[in-house]
């Protein structure tokens, strides 16, 4: 199947007649929407189950609402309920080997009864009145109305089956219907239903009032069962489309900066402790400042007074030595005349020594400017090669601190500046808790049908019991060998056999859907050393990964992207396995992932998910690089224009400014 045209006409957010051309081009399955959440995203795919199924279509927005009040509802608010709404839609599928082209109109208005509702098929342009008449049949047999959330989903849906409880419900469900087991169910209750029947047959007045009345019991159950199941469905439209309003809600909150109000006390807390910090490596700065780090500033005067002290240590020695020397010529001098010694050779020694001592006279006599201790010279070698170096660094050490904590400061400050006051956000805040508290009180709603729906069900089967029972004892005291009571074993061994069936073809098929889904689940997951089987129980229809060692994988210890994933993965592998070529229509792609499991949906799922590809998203979504890479796969984009003002939108050819 291929959708050429959708034509809507007063129907929901769109106003008089919007159309969208939606055939694919060769290599380019994807048509591409884009739209504000509450821009008609959903209404669109609304409107094309509800041209197929009408009142079978899973409709987001029905809740509660019969069809009728469904269909009087959705008539656009600006249009007349006389003339109505409508919507075509334009496809093809190949029928005994042909391509055939049909029209599919469903229209309804106000009339003096009510609403009236006409469904119209044309078929090669020309009506059809057999598959007009017989369309919900011809649907059916072709995309079975409980199959065609395989092909037709949303982003929440995924996220009820990756984190919800109904995963095996949906698949079994779903696995029923592709192998027709339908019918079997079918066929087992009106075995069930013809069993009672023959064992009333001939019963005595009192047996049959008690028969009677047990089914009686029984057929209320049912009746309330069926009851719970359907408001079950209902509950769960409105918790989805709850969800998406929550979620709406929550980004609008982010938007307006709730994010950073709720941490504004976190933020201040962190800002006083910076500060404190900051304030204490200052301090410390401080002393360092007041010690020798200013001796850095007079580095190059460090070192000529270090040569100079050492210089003046030099002529302090050199007098001192002079003076020595002067003595011991002296004595020698003196000695040497005690020994009679003069003459030429005593003048000679007093002028040998007078020129030692000259010559050692003139560093002496230099002049001494510091006149330091000696000991300074060592000192300011220690402070230049080791003290300073020290607080040189430490200085740094500091500097870089104080730095980087002045930017955590600003950025923090920055964002407080940026955190709206508790005025600001009280309205958008009570909004966010209204839609919050609201969507609870659906789940807990939903949870309550729930167990009122296991309870009815094991009401159900003692009821069930018991009339089978009655039905029992009455057929062993009266019926004997005859027709009635051949009829009954065969019927029972017929339904022992159907049961035997069931179970076998579920195991006989289930492998190439195991196979089917895990080959989806490895496209999409980014570790692929982490999985290496899947399989489904043909009782129970539980998945369960298996790892490469064999071990189960539960499903806890998968992140919430990679249960979304595999939810995606279950859903694509229970489509292909269908073998039926329609086409892929997805609301809110891209849900809540994150940037690295988007970018394998945009890259494996989307290109290869069916041979035509409808995408609903919203400005958050596919843009940017997710847009980029994906163009080469689109074929067309349109946006979804709303008019506050005028309360509709528009179907406009163009996507956001991307």
């Amino acid at each position: 199947m291929i959708l050429d045209t959708i034509i809507l006409e007063n129907y929901g957010a769109y106003g008089g007649r919007q159309e969208a051309l939606l055939t694919p081009e060769e290599g380019k399955p994807i048509i591409l929407f884009g739209g504000m959440n509450g821009g008609g995203k959903t209404t669109l795919l609304d409107a094309i189950q509800l041209a197929f199924y009408g009142p079978k279509a899973r409709i987001s927005n029905r809740g509660k609402l019969g069809y009728k009040e469904y269909l009087r509802e959705s008539i656009h608010r600006g249009g007349d309920p006389g003339e109505g709404a409508g919507i075509t839609v334009r496809f093809r599928r190949v029928i005994e080997g042909k391509s055939r082209n049909f029209e599919l109109q469903r229209c309804w208005r106000e009339g003096v009864k009510g609403i009236e509702e006409t469904v119209r098929v044309l078929r090669d342009g020309l009506p059809d009145d057999i598959f007009t008449e017989h369309w919900d049949e011809s649907i059916e047999a072709y995309l079975p109305s409980s199959i065609a959330h395989l092909f037709f989903f949303d982003g929440e849906q995924i996220k009820e089956l990756a984190e919800g409880g109904h995963a095996a419900d949906i698949l079994g469900t779903a696995i029923h219907s592709l192998l027709g087991l339908d019918l079997v169910d079918r066929l087992e209750n009106d075995l069930k239903v013809f069993e009672r029947r023959k064992k009333a047959e001939g019963l005595d007045p009192e047996a049959t009032r008690k028969l009677a009345i047990a089914r009686s019991e029984f057929v209320e159950i049912f009746r309330e069962e069926e009851k719970a199941a359907s408001l079950s469905g209902a509950l769960t439209n409105e918790s989805n489309q709850l969800a998406k309003e929550l979620h709406a809600k929550e980004e609008l909150f982010r938007k307006e900066g709730g994010d950073l109000f709720l941490r504004r006390k976190e933020l201040e807390d962190e800002l006083v402790a910076l500060k404190a910090r900051k304030a204490a490596t200052e301090a410390q700065f401080r002393e360092l400042i007041a010690g020798p780090l200013p001796f850095l500033l007079v580095e190059n005067l460090l070192a000529e007074v270090e040569q100079v002290v050492r210089h003046e240590t030099e002529i302090k020695r050199a007098r001192v030595l002079l003076e020595v020397l002067e003595t011991r010529d002296t004595e020698v001098l003196d000695s040497l005349k005690a020994e009679k010694i003069g003459g030429q050779l005593l003048r000679s020694m007093d002028r040998i020594l007078e020129k030692d001592r000259k010559s050692r006279a003139g560093l002496a006599k230099k002049t001494l400017i510091l006149d330091a201790d000696d000991t300074l010279a060592p000192q300011i070698a220690h402070l230049r090669g080791t003290v300073l170096p020290t607080a040189e660094q430490q200085a740094c050490d500091f500097t870089a601190k104080i730095a980087a904590l002045d930017e955590k400061i600003a950025r923090l400050e920055g964002e407080l500046d940026r955190a709206p006051t508790a005025e600001r956000i009280a309205e958008v805040q009570e909004v966010l808790e209204a839609a919050r508290k609201a969507h609870q009180a659906k789940l807990a709603e939903l949870e309550a049908i729930k167990v009122r729906r296991q309870a009815l069900q094991r009401q159900r089967l003692m009821a069930e019991a018991r009339l089978d029972k009655m039905g029992e004892n009455d057929v062993n005291s009266q019926f004997h060998e005859d027709g009635r009571l051949r009829m009954l074993k065969h019927s029972l061994r017929v339904r022992e056999t159907l049961g035997r069936f069931r179970t076998k073809i579920v195991k006989h098929h289930t492998e190439n859907m195991e196979s089917l889904m895990l080959e989806s689940f490895c496209k999409l997951l980014r570790k692929k050393e982490l999985v290496s089987g899947l399989k489904i129980n043909p009782e129970t229809f539980e998945a369960t990964l298996v790892t490469k060692d064999g071990k189960i994988l539960p499903f806890e210890r998968l992140s919430a992207g990679e249960k979304q994933l595999l939810a995606t993965s279950l859903l694509w592998g229970l489509a292909r396995a269908s073998g039926r070529p329609v086409p892929t229509i997805i609301d809110t792609p891209l849900g809540r992932l994150d940037s690295s499991h988007r970018k394998h949906l945009i890259e494996r799922y989307f290109p290869n998910a069916s041979h035509q590809v409808l995408l609903l998203s919203t400005d958050e979504e596919i843009v940017g690089t997710y847009y980029k890479e994906l163009k080469p796969f689109i074929t067309r984009t349109y946006l979804l224009e709303h008019n506050e003002e005028a309360g509709q939108t528009n179907l406009k050819q163009g996507y956001f400014n991307v």
